[in-house]
C-alpha cells in the first residue's frame, strides 16, 4: 500500500506540472505583456537622471534661499537626506589628512567657521527598473529568464548658511545596465526535482 500512495504522488505531481504548463503556455499564446517588470526609486520626486540636473542647475549659491529647496526636488524633511552639522561638512570636506584647509572653497571654510549658523545636506535620488525580456514561453515554463535592469543615480550636496544655499556639489552616474541570464534546461521539472525526490523517497520495499 506505501508503494502505491507513492507512485500516486509522483503521478499527481507530475500531471499537475503538465497542467499548469499548458494553462500558461494558453495564456501566452493569448498575448503578450506578461512578463514581469518592477520599478523602485527614492522618495524624491525626480524620475529621471536629467531632471537632477536640471534642478541643481537652477540653484544659484548665494542667491538661492533656503526655503527655495522644496520646490526644486530638495526637501530634507520629506526625502531620503543626510544632514551634516559644521564637523559632518569638515569631515565630508576634509575626509583625510592630505586635503588643506586653504585648498578648501572659501564657501565651504566660511560654512565650517559659522559653525551652528550652517549646516550641509546630501541628498541621494535614484531609480532603478527592472522587466523580464525574451520569450515569453521560454521564461512563463522557467527554461530561460532574461532580466534587464537599469539604474541611474546621482548626489548633491549642498551648504547652507544664514538661509541661503552658498555651495553646490554633483555627482552621479547618469546609467547603468546589466542583463542577467538565467536557464534552467529541464524547465518547470527543473523547480520540483527536489519535491519529486521527497516524494520517491516515501517508497519502501517490503
Amino acid at each position: 500500500m506505501r508503494r502505491l500512495d507513492a507512485h500516486g504522488k509522483l503521478l499527481t505531481l507530475l500531471f499537475g506540472v503538465l497542467l499548469t504548463s499548458s494553462s500558461l503556455l494558453l495564456l501566452a499564446g493569448c498575448g503578450g505583456g506578461l512578463l514581469p517588470a518592477q520599478q523602485a526609486q527614492t522618495t524624491m520626486p525626480f524620475h529621471t537622471y536629467d531632471q537632477v540636473v536640471e534642478s541643481f542647475e537652477q540653484i544659484v549659491p548665494g542667491m538661492t534661499r533656503a526655503e527655495d529647496l522644496p520646490g526644486l526636488g530638495f526637501d530634507a524633511r520629506n526625502s531620503n537626506a543626510d544632514v551634516l552639522s559644521y564637523l559632518g561638512v569638515q569631515e565630508r570636506f576634509m575626509p583625510t589628512a592630505g586635503v588643506r584647509w586653504e585648498h578648501l572653497n572659501p564657501a565651504v571654510r566660511a560654512c565650517i567657521r559659522a559653525e551652528l549658523y550652517c549646516n550641509g545636506f546630501v541628498f541621494r535620488p535614484s531609480r532603478v527598473t527592472s522587466r523580464r525580456v525574451g520569450n515569453t514561453v521560454s521564461d512563463i515554463l522557467s527554461f530561460q529568464r532574461i532580466t534587464h535592469s537599469s539604474r541611474w543615480s546621482a548626489e548633491v550636496i549642498l551648504l547652507v548658511m544664514n538661509g541661503r544655499v552658498v555651495h553646490k556639489v554633483f555627482s552621479g552616474n547618469p546609467r547603468t545596465d546589466n542583463m542577467d541570464d538565467k536557464r534552467q534546461p529541464l524547465g518547470p521539472l527543473q523547480d520540483v526535482g527536489g519535491a519529486l525526490s521527497r516524494a520517491a523517497g516515501g517508497v519502501t520495499n517490503f
